[in-house]
């Protein structure tokens, strides 16, 4: 699947702060996650649901790379959600819809593709409980689910990836709160306690931080 925008190109839609801008740049450059998610999307061809979707990268690269599947993105940060509504506007992506949303409140329709990319550890242990409820309920009523999250580690690479969310807490970057990077074990016993496949992988790409791609779905679907 070719790439119709480059990374830079994206990165300009984003207004004229230069270190915003080059945020925009190194996470298309360095982060994986997008890629591998366009080939779900391609494949399965439904809505696709962007929980905790910031900029929304996901959306603005998915049309660049020629996606055309219906786009909602949901933040619980006003200011990141605006910055993914000027980049629509400046390619014309009228069709990619975004708004300010808390996690729990978005309503996950049936049969879409769920994405909730580095969101799940931010939320208090409950909230996450009953995220984790919620995901597997749309699993069940046959949506796709793309989680990728940080699980507890003794290794650099975890390290990296917590003191990276610490200090963008500190920024008011991202919600302020606690961290709380879910256990895998518990995790995948969770979801294979409700009879739904599971699978998880690690995506690494070029940067020092710690990822890993749930994939969670119906058996049989």
């Amino acid at each position: 699947m070719p790439d119709a925008f480059s990374a830079f190109q994206i990165a300009r839609a984003y207004g004229s702060s230069r270190f915003l801008r080059r945020y925009i740049a190194a996470k298309m450059i360095t982060d994986p996650v997008y890629k591998i998610s366009w080939k779900f999307i391609s494949m399965r061809q439904k809505p696709v649901w962007d929980i905790g979707c910031g900029f929304g990268l996901l959306g603005i690269s998915m049309r660049g790379a020629g996606l055309t599947e219906r786009y909602r993105g949901f933040d619980t940060r006003a200011w990141k959600v605006n910055k993914g509504m000027d980049a629509m506007r400046h390619f014309g992506f009228e069709d990619i819809g975004f708004e300010v949303r808390e996690t729990l409140s978005v309503k996950i329709p049936e049969g879409v593709t769920v994405c909730m990319f580095d969101v799940l550890h931010s939320l208090p242990p409950p909230e996450q409980n009953a995220m984790l409820e919620r995901l597997a309920n749309a699993a069940e009523a046959g949506s796709l689910i793309l989680l990728r999250t940080t699980f507890k580690d003794a290794g650099g690479r975890y390290l990296m990836t917590y003191l990276a969310e610490f200090f963008a807490r500190l920024t008011s970057w991202t919600r302020a709160g606690a961290l709380n990077f879910p256990s895998k074990r518990d995790l995948v016993s969770f979801f294979k306690r409700r009879g739904l496949g599971i699978a998880a992988t690690p995506i690494l790409g070029k940067s020092p931080f710690l990822g890993e791609l749930i994939v969670i779905e119906k058996i049989g679907e």
